[in-house]
């Protein structure tokens, strides 16, 4: 039986769009999986070393790299002499929930099922997603990994998520659109539950994941139906 439910935050509660459409505003058409990608590889690698650098200095720092390497190769809109890179960021504070994430809040909610979010982003884009769709009152705390001291996969971060919440890892669920994320759970005994918005082949090599769906809906009903 689960009775906590991790959920992971960028692309898996919510798209990136908001993003991709100030980049391309600031001259960085089609460029948000690689910047992504990177600012990712560089928090998982310093998690790897036992370090810890906030997503904020990383998306700053990989926004600005582009942008230099980019220079004069395309013609950016008027910006009003807004900082390019502070006027991508902001695009965080117009996410919008996938339209399935009520729903399986929800579901999970009604199964029993405490729910927290864990982002290796910043606590209050998430919760800013789930009220402007007002649904943050089924999702019992917001966490980022800033608390853990450790972006995910790192082990250390679900334990301090466990232990937050006092729940052992094999009553407790990693919901992910991220298998890299679903890895690090199942390395601590969590149930790995993998949300697979983009019909993608799992990574070889990597743990399968125990519960899998097309949406989240979906997710919750494996993980809440009587075992």
């Amino acid at each position: 039986m689960t009775d906590l439910a991790v959920l992971d935050v960028n692309e898996t509660l919510f798209p990136l769009d908001p993003i991709a459409a100030r980049m391309t505003q600031v001259g960085l058409d089609g460029r948000l999986e690689l910047w992504f990608a990177r600012v990712l590889r560089d928090g998982i690698s310093a998690a790897a070393a036992g370090r810890f650098v906030t997503f904020r200095a990383l998306a700053t720092h990989h926004l600005d790299a582009l942008l230099t390497a980019e220079a004069g190769s395309a013609e950016p809109l008027d910006l009003d002499g807004a900082d390019p890179v502070e006027h991508v960021l902001a695009g965080f504070e117009e996410v919008q929930l996938h339209p399935d994430v009520g729903s399986g809040l929800q579901r999970l909610r009604d199964g029993g099922v405490t729910v927290v979010a864990l982002t290796n982003g910043a606590a209050s884009i998430a919760s800013g997603a789930l009220e402007r769709a007002g649904v943050r009152e089924l999702v019992t705390a917001v966490h980022d990994v800033g608390e853990a001291g450790r972006w995910k996969p790192a082990p250390a971060a679900y334990l301090w998520a466990l232990d937050r919440h006092g729940v052992a890892a094999g009553r407790a669920a990693m919901i992910a659109a991220h298998p890299w994320d679903l890895q690090g759970a199942q390395a601590v005994g969590m149930v790995g539950a993998w949300l697979d918005r983009d019909d993608a082949r799992y990574p070889p090599g990597f743990p399968p994941p125990d519960v899998q769906g097309r949406d989240l809906h979906e997710v919750a009903e494996a993980l809440t139906e009587p075992s």
